[in-house]
């Protein structure tokens, strides 16, 4: 095994044992305090009371493996790491606040915002954008926008996610799976630390999260997954230039993303009466519950799709730009279909209930 082989292998054995050790901190914490996700009748489909401050664990994990660069290898200590600290930081404090008082979305969803562009002046920026068949386009400033945009919509994709036992850590881990082979070929030492480092500590957190979950990672937990995923991904570096490609996160995370867009434009019909910011029980695992699935299957289904989504991305990063079209062209159509399924499932369901009634 190379050096370089060895050190990513590293990176997930230490994030995987961090996590390991700290979920039970967290949750012993999390009682003693009465951080408690209760359940309720309208979108949480737990039953019992549930302990939610294992996202705390990721934040202490990363910090930790800083430490350990620090002393052990300080040459693998990259400049980029200090901001996701920082910003980390704060992403964490915003999410357990959320989780103790229930912050509103008007306000959080500007301060995700918020936090998510101050990346840009930390380092995270680039005018160049990646065209997935090749060549660049130059953005200009607009690259501030698409930071921001991108980040806070990675954060809220893995927090809308985390509606099932083991759902948000489990697509995570297999996103971080994918983009660490992708970015692996193109060499990106900084990704390929990343993502072995959410590989890590997700696998460890899905001892404690699949179901039936004896804790949840909460809002701190989401957030900061997806502040990880999505700062991660907004920059990549092609011969020395540094470039904003996102064609293949945006496919290896098709399944967030997609229940984020839906989500979104449910909000914008129920804008017209005021409730653009009013949560709903409609994202894609209340749906597929909704049908009869159990928590697992809806689960495992997801995971499926996932995985099939990894693999498209991994064949669209291989393939030559006159190939990219064709798998494009299958991921939009199997986005499609998969929408287009799910309502005729729901439709079939509600006339059986309007027929026995």
């Amino acid at each position: 095994m190379r050096e370089q082989d060895l050190f990513y292998a590293s990176v997930a054995l230490v994030s995987f044992l961090a996590v390991f050790m700290l979920v039970p901190l967290c949750r012993k914490a999390a009682l003693k305090l009465g951080a408690l996700d209760q359940p309720d009748q309208e979108r949480k489909v737990h039953r019992r009371a549930v302990p939610y401050l294992g996202g705390l664990s990721f934040f202490l994990a990363w910090l930790l493996l800083l430490i350990v660069f620090a002393f052990a290898a300080p040459h693998r200590l990259l400049p980029e790491f200090y901001p996701l600290a920082a910003g980390g930081f704060l992403i964490v404090l915003l999410g357990v606040y959320d989780d103790i008082c229930d912050l509103t979305s008007k306000i959080k969803l500007p301060l995700e915002l918020l936090l998510c562009a101050s990346l840009y002046f930390w380092g995270f920026k680039s005018e160049v954008l990646s065209n997935p068949f090749g060549g660049t386009v130059y953005i200009g400033g607009f690259a501030l926008v698409v930071t921001a945009l991108w980040i806070a919509g990675i954060m809220n994709a893995v927090n809308f996610a985390d509606g099932l036992d083991g759902l948000a850590a489990g697509l995570t881990c297999i996103c971080s799976a994918v983009l660490f082979f992708v970015s692996f070929r193109s060499g990106s030492v900084f990704s390929c630390t990343i993502m072995a480092f959410l590989f890590g500590i997700t696998l460890a957190f899905l001892c404690y999260n699949f179901h039936p979950a004896s804790i949840f990672m909460g809002d701190a937990g989401a957030l900061f997954l997806g502040f990880l995923l999505g700062a991660s991904t907004v920059i990549e570096r092609q011969k020395g230039t540094a470039v904003i490609a996102l064609s293949v996160p945006v496919m290896v995370m098709a399944v967030p993303l997609l229940d984020t867009v839906l989500s979104f434009m449910r909000r914008l019909r129920r804008a017209r009466s005021g409730r653009f910011f009013t949560p709903d029980r409609e994202h894609l695992h209340h749906r597929l519950l909704a049908l009869g699935l159990s928590q697992k299957q809806v689960v495992l289904s997801l995971y499926a799709v996932a995985l099939g989504a990894g693999i498209l991305a991994v064949l669209f990063d291989r393939v030559t730009s006159g190939y990219k079209m064709i798998v494009l062209a299958a991921v939009g159509a199997a986005a499609f279909c998969a929408v287009a399924l799910l309502r005729l499932f729901e439709s079939r369901q509600q006339w059986k209930r309007e027929k026995k009634q």
